[in-house]
């Protein structure tokens, strides 16, 4: 609907939108128009309710809102922007009208947040997937597990640790590892496989995995069998024919020397006698050879003698047959010999690759989780066939309009998933589909993003839907300068000419014709470095020239107003190391790394120590730090000498002259929250606020929520602390650095991008899947390495090489075009050199384009390092942040014995309070037969909990004596015994999502089992009860519960059975 001048409104037919928004062109601004559109033409003022509006982050998504809802806010209040003058001209209505219906439906959004639909794709996906979880099969309580590589590295680690105890699985392990080792490649395999098995995330690899599923070893192992018989069968056939020829040779009396060009024709046969030794281009049927024998040119060498020549020229049709009956059999089944050999050599990791799978699989259901990754494929197997009402209907809420951005990096999958909900929203009136996309800069293809399926959906060629498309040119740059602008639209014009696909090269040539806003002047530079003699001056040669160009802006711009752009990490944190040691403040997300905090690296070291007094070298790094936070005056050498064997418990007493208040026995009574306070404040670690220590709490009590024990968190630690960091102020007066991935729709005043030197075709162990032959059963297809001889292996291993190339054509010239499409004033490029000895540039490389880019506008001169283009002139001031930076300077902690509050864990005791002593030691003996399996452990487990201070020597005698008599108690020895099996305090997870924790689970080979539960003070239902509970769920699970038992631990020990 509309309103027109009079205040009537007509119903609308739908309408499908498709906008090319090239970088800078407004396309966030476009959305919040459109958007805006909707709510305020429709009489309800709970239309948003209706629109699904889909981003790729949650940045994105949280800049969406908030420019819809201070648009709302400031039309309320009758201010007059831009936007408000350009609504009032397309939808043609009054102003008053405008301010009325702003206010309402600002005030209905405010008060019906959680309908305020503007989202991820990924969060609307996860939402889809809790509401049809029941139908799915999953747990309703399902975890969503967002780090997949941590899991997959724990799913290699299972696999690994199987070594020796599975016959079939060590031999395919071994087998591999030395395949890695023929390959010149490390023994150790557990690297190499977490590197090779994030292939098993990859959307479009994920459908050929589920096939293997059903795949056992022995499936591999016949392939591997039947392949390499049939290229022996073809070897043989080929040294048949080889010997044959060069028999027949012999016989006739000439040999290699007379035969032309040193013997080339029998050469060739002798090929053909080791074929299983030939590289794949050793044989071949084009070049000298082959024009000899199409054009019946002589056989025979020049300085043959005349009785040779006559030999050679009387055989020669003889051997021209021969060739012919060669090339026959090389065109039969040569490229078919290539496809086994190279599917021979993967179907060991393939193998490797399947049984992780199945690891990961088995982690998922053990532990309730469900990677984000994988529900895309989810919805597309279970829900996207179900009626669209129905859908909408279990979501609870049903749309009609749909707004998707940046529509290059949505995947397949996602795509068609969305597809039938927008179809059935189409068929009605007052619909919408609106996508704003630029295929341009489509730059995470590994992410499932297809460039292709938006280039499509951006041209005539695709529409999904019943209803016309209108295909929208966001032409003008509000972003840049118009230096910037021109230099990439004719740069990127011009390297667009070396793309091979068609389609591909039209959205530079055609879809790059930029126009320049308001915003006049502005500076590129383009400079190549020379190769340098010395290695470590080579290393550091783009470093160098970073910090060159940083103090050359530093007297006309911040450092908060540069960024520097790398294509990986590695490079970003050469360039990062290299500004920090020159003294040039900076901001990038190693620096920004949490586990960079000394503080933090002490607690977690802290923990270590905690947990194993006997770890030496943690103990002296602690030691470390404490020398040097504490100021203590006495040298290293005497503090070291001091502390360096001595029980740790006494350490920590010790350092009280210093200011230290930690008490280890105090320490083990808190919640693990606390615990880490505890620390900090014991230690005297934080007397201002520290953004590192901040923000370790914050993971700390999001990790407890799951309740966790030091030895889960430290294991965690481990897995994450690669990822975990601080979020940095936007005012922050230091250069950023930041991978071109990461840099992805923000911009800058300045932006240096060295390192321009990318080998556009070159790929990291690159793998593609090919169809195998209908004999080859039960496999389809196989995942083979891709590389130059790809296309050699068939009619369809040549196109899929064609297409893969031209994709990664694309895939890194869009890389190029975000980085250099991110400058708003001055654009800096740093590259190489390097040209041939001719003078000719390599055009595979971002250096080679920009030096052929010179030379096609007669620029490029071999004596010259360093072009621009405009005038080096600061021409903009930095705007003052929107939200100004407010600095917290002090570290606020407070003891709990302060608070009337306390948290709640899972594994909390009635620790440092009021209740009698009787309790305490109830609570003391629970945690230590907690750690005891069979008698044997007692010893063990005493030494360590009075190692970390838990269990005092005064305390030792009496618990000693209590536990004693419960594990020899006639009526309990047995269940503690090492004839069966205990599960001490395990989680057991119901089926209605309710976890119970038994003390103590014993279970018989039989599957029969008895429960055994600590309790103090007198008997009471509520006890049995909770042993009726745990015995009904332990039913459940398949184990018949023969007795169940309570233990009260007083001083007088009494057993009942319920």
């Amino acid at each position: 609907m509309y309103f027109a001048k009079k205040n009537t409104f007509l119903q609308q037919p739908s309408t499908f939108q498709v906008y090319n928004a090239s970088a800078g062109s407004g396309k966030t601004f476009t959305l919040v128009k459109e958007y805006l559109k909707v709510v305020l033409t429709s009489e309800n003022i709970f239309s948003f309710q209706k629109i699904l509006a889909i981003t790729f982050t949650n940045k994105a998504a949280g800049e969406m809102k908030e420019r819809v809802l201070s648009s709302l806010e400031d039309f309320a209040n009758g201010k007059e922007n831009e936007l408000f003058n350009i609504l009032i001209q397309e939808m043609n209505v009054d102003k008053k009208i405008i301010q009325e219906r702003s206010k309402k439906v600002w005030v209905a959004i405010l008060q019906n947040y959680s309908a305020f639909s503007i989202t991820t794709i990924d969060s609307f996906t996860q939402k889809i997937i809790k509401n049809f979880a029941y139908d799915l099969g999953l747990s309703l309580n399902f975890e969503v597990e967002m780090d997949a590589i941590s899991l997959l590295s724990q799913a290699v680690d299972v696999l690994i640790s199987k070594i020796g105890t599975d016959e079939k699985l060590t031999k395919l392990l071994i087998d591999y590892s030395l395949e890695k080792t023929d390959d010149d490649k490390s023994w150790d395999i557990s690297k190499d496989l977490n590197e090779f098995a994030k292939v098993l995330l990859n959307e479009d690899d994920v459908q050929h995995f589920r096939k293997l599923v059903s795949k056992e070893l022995e499936d591999f192992f016949d392939l591997k069998n039947k392949l390499q018989k049939e290229n022996i069968q073809t070897e043989i056939a080929y040294k048949k024919l080889g010997v044959e020829v060069l028999k027949y040779i012999e016989t006739s009396g000439v040999s290699e020397t007379d035969f032309a060009y040193a013997g080339e024709f029998l050469k060739h046969f002798q090929k053909l006698t080791k074929l299983r030794f030939l590289k794949d281009e050793d044989l071949k049927f084009e070049g000298r050879l082959n024009t000899v024998i199409e054009d019946s040119k002589n056989l025979y060498a020049g300085k043959a003698s005349l009785e040779k020549k006559q030999i050679i020229e009387g055989i020669s049709e003889q051997l021209r047959g021969y060739y012919y009956q060669s090339k026959e059999l090389y065109d039969r089944s040569y490229s078919n010999y290539l496809l086994n050999k190279i599917t021979l050599k993967s179907i060991i990791p393939l193998a490797v690759l399947n049984h992780i799978n199945l690891e990961l699989n088995s982690i998922k259901e053990d532990n309730n989780i469900r990677l984000n990754a994988e529900f895309n494929q989810l919805i597309s197997d279970h829900i996207k066939k179900q009626p669209a009402p129905f859908i909408y209907e279990r979501i609870g809420q049903r749309f009609q309009h749909y707004f998707i951005d940046e529509m290059q990096d949505t995947s397949v999958l996602q795509w068609q998933n969305l597809i039938p909900l927008i179809d059935n929203a189409l068929v009605q009136e007052n619909s919408s589909l609106l996508l704003v996309g630029d295929g341009k800069q489509a730059i995470y293809r590994w992410r499932g993003g297809k460039a292709e399926q938006f280039i499509n959906l951006a041209s005539q060629e695709q529409n999904p839907f019943h209803i016309d498309k209108k295909i929208i040119n966001l032409e003008t740059n509000y972003r840049s300068y118009s230096e910037i602008i021109n230099f990439n639209n004719s740069f990127f014009q011009h390297a667009a000419s070396f793309l091979q696909n068609t389609s591909y090269k039209n959205i530079f040539t055609e879809g790059n014709k930029q126009l320049e806003n308001h915003k006049k002047g502005g500076f590129v530079s383009l400079t190549f470095l020379e190769k340098e003699e010395e290695k470590e001056l080579e290393k550091i040669k783009y470093p160098k020239k970073v910090l060159e160009k940083i103090l050359q802006l530093k007297g006309s711009f911040s450092l908060g107003e540069m960024c520097v752009l790398a294509r990986t990490r590695k490079e970003g944190v050469a360039i990062a190391s290299y500004l920090s040691e020159n003294g040039v403040d900076i901001v990038s997300s190693e620096t920004l790394l949490i586990q960079n905090s000394l503080k933090v690296t002490f607690i977690i070291n802290l923990l270590k120590v905690l947990q194993n007094p006997t770890d030496e070298e943690t103990r002296f790094e602690v030691l470390y730090f404490l020398h040097q936070h504490l100021q203590i005056k006495n040298s290293k050498t005497s503090f070291f000498t001091e502390f360096s064997k001595t029980d740790f418990k006494i350490i920590i007493e010790s350092l009280a002259k210093y200011g230290v208040s930690f008490e280890v026995a105090r320490f083990y009574q808190l919640p693990f929250y606390e615990k880490i306070e505890e620390i900090i404040r014991g230690f005297n670690l934080v007397q201002s606020s520290d953004a590192y220590v901040q923000f370790f709490l914050d993971i700390v009590i999001e990790h407890q929520r799951k309740g966790t024990e030091i030895s889960d968190f430290l294991l965690f630690w481990e897995q994450k602390k690669e990822q975990l960091s601080i979020v940095a102020p936007k005012s922050a007066n230091a250069v950023q650095i930041m991978t071109v991935h990461k840099s992805k729709g923000l911009e800058f005043p300045v932006v240096i991008f060295p390192y321009a030197e990318l080998d556009i075709y070159r790929e990291l162990d690159p793998k593609e899947w090919l169809r195998l032959d209908d004999s080859l059963t039960p496999f389809s297809h196989f995942l083979l390495n891709f590389n130059k001889d790809f296309e050699d292996y068939g009619p369809e291993a040549s196109f899929i090489y064609n297409d893969h190339q031209s994709k990664l054509e694309l895939d890194n010239i869009n890389l190029f075009y975000v980085a250099l499409t991110r400058a708003v004033e001055q654009l800096y490029i740093v590259g190489n050199a390097s040209v041939s000895k001719k003078g000719d540039e390599n055009i595979r490389t971002y250096s080679g384009l920009l030096i052929n880019y010179l030379k096609s506008i007669g620029a490029w001169n071999t004596a010259k390092l360093e072009y621009e283009f405009g005038f080096f002139q600061k021409i903009d001031n930095p705007k003052p942040p929107k939200y100004p930076t407010e600095t917290q300077t002090e570290f606020i902690s407070t003891p709990k014995t302060q608070l009337n509050i306390s948290m709640a864990t899972s594994s909390g005791y009635l620790w440092d309070s009021s209740h009698k002593e009787a309790i305490e030691k109830g609570n003391l003996v629970h945690l230590l037969l907690s750690r005891i399996f069979t008698e044997s452990d007692i010893e063990a487990t005493f030494n360590h909990f009075m190692n970390i201070g838990v269990v005092s020597s005064k305390q030792k005698n009496a618990l000693l004596q209590t536990v004693g008599d419960i594990v020899s108690h006639p009526d309990l020895s047995l269940y503690y015994s090492s004839d069966v099996t205990v599960f001490n305090e395990k989680e057991i997870i119901t089926s209605g999502g309710k976890i119970i924790i038994p003390d103590r689970l014993v279970v018989f080979e039989d599957q029969t089992s008895v429960i055994i539960d600590y309790k103090t003070g007198v008997f009471n239902d509520k006890h049995k009860l909770q042993l009726m509970n745990y015995a009904e769920i332990i039913e459940e699970m398949g184990y018949k519960v023969m007795k169940k038992l309570l233990v009260y631990t007083n001083p007088t020990l009494q057993i009942k059975e319920c």
